[in-house]
């Protein structure tokens, strides 16, 4: 079993609907420029996102790879709600 950890990258394939219609709103904005759109989609989730918010992913499989795969998972929807201020628990 393999433990990611913050030296280790790890690709999963991403099925979710809301980062796929970024990419082809981005896609037809850069004139069908894909290294342009992707810039663009990773800029928002990591520029945006990360900086104001907490990122959650959800996992799921497919049951087609489910047992051939050695990762089979996918990345099935993004989560993403305003970062919490730790010090307004004790306000």
């Amino acid at each position: 079993m393999r433990r990611s950890t913050a030296t280790t990258v790890v690709r999963k394939r991403i099925i979710d609907f809301e980062i796929g219609q970024l990419y082809w709103n981005t896609l037809k904005n850069a004139d069908g420029d894909e290294g342009e759109a992707l810039k663009k989609v990773k800029r928002k989730y990591w520029d945006e996102f990360m900086e104001k918010r907490d990122v959650y992913l959800f996992l799921g499989t497919t049951k087609s790879r489910h047992f051939t795969a050695t990762n089979p998972f996918l990345i099935i929807g993004v989560y993403y709600p305003p970062k919490a201020n730790p010090a307004a628990l004790f306000d």
